[in-house]
């Protein structure tokens, strides 16, 4: 039996009509339906049924096809496991990460550490901090970074490093070479948005809006949304400094002074009960590495 058989059985039993299997799978209508033959004669059971213009499964087509797709996937697996196999991969660590987290460290982080350890394999899922937690608990990624704090005992979690969360402006309100802006000013004249982090913001909007009764919100939930709008000229926002170094240096937002107390932000490591040795080994990696700058700065 020859996998491009079982291929174009699956497309078959998907589209329900050779032709439009053979367009699928880029092949001609009389090999479809050569495939289609050869399996029946092998299995020495019919695999379709034709009704009208379509063709549908038979009892013995419907039985073989769950068979089918478990063979089709460990071929395609196995294609996939070799491949990691020939660049050098003999291990693997899936990752979920916030995307505050993803657009900030964790690029240094892998960066540093597959310079010694070129053998591991990243999977990096970008989700919301609430999905990061889900796939912990699923057992569907071995470490991730939060900007949720777990609340329960099912979790290996630290508090890995805290972030300050500063006013940031667009930087073409004023000239530089004048004095500086004044945050009150902005607020009046400026949308803020907010709820770009899951834990700070229902408290600090409710004390903006007891200092600022008129304040102009919009809620926009993606934080590199925010920067690129705040550097746009579109409105203000409060956000943890590593978001923003980047933008800050190359001059396209400016961190303005807040006279009133900002919040700080946590972003928590949690490694899974079933995480890996090698999973392990770089969860301690970037605590180390964290500890070190702590200390450095």
């Amino acid at each position: 039996m020859q996998i491009e058989w079982l291929q174009t059985f699956l497309a078959a039993a998907e589209e329900e009509n050779f032709r439009r299997a053979a367009d699928k799978l880029h092949l001609a209508q009389p090999t479809v339906t050569q495939h289609i033959r050869k399996l029946e004669e092998l299995w020495g059971v019919q695999l379709f049924a034709r009704v009208g213009q379509h063709v549908e499964l038979s009892p013995g087509g419907r039985r073989f096809l769950g068979h089918a797709k478990r063979l089709s996937d460990t071929y395609l697996d196995s294609l996939e496991d070799m491949a990691r196999w020939h660049q050098g991969y003999d291990t693997r660590v899936t990752i979920a990460v916030s995307p505050l987290v993803a657009t900030s460290y964790l690029p240094r982080w892998m960066r540093a550490y597959t310079k010694t350890h070129r053998q591991i394999e990243f999977v990096v899922k970008v989700l919301e901090s609430e999905s990061v937690l889900e796939q912990i608990s699923r057992q569907e990624a071995d470490i991730g970074f939060s900007r949720l704090r777990p609340d329960d005992g099912r979790f290996d979690a630290q508090v890995l490093y805290a972030d300050p969360v500063v006013f940031v402006a667009p930087a073409e309100e004023h000239d530089i070479d004048g004095p500086p802006q004044d945050s009150f000013d902005l607020l009046a004249r400026h949308t803020v948005f907010t709820h770009c982090h899951p834990e700070y913001w229902p408290e600090l909007t409710t004390n903006l809006r007891k200092q600022f009764p008129d304040l102009q919100t919009m809620v926009v939930s993606l934080v590199h949304v925010v920067v690129q709008w705040v550097g746009e000229g579109l409105g203000v926002s409060f956000l943890p400094q590593s978001t923003v170094q980047r933008e800050l240096l190359r001059g396209n937002i400016e961190e303005v002074h807040f006279p009133l107390p900002l919040p700080t932000a946590q972003t928590h490591l949690v490694v899974a009960r079933h995480a890996s040795t090698a999973a392990r080994d770089f969860a301690d990696f970037i605590t180390q590495y964290m500890r070190e700058r702590v200390s450095y700065h």
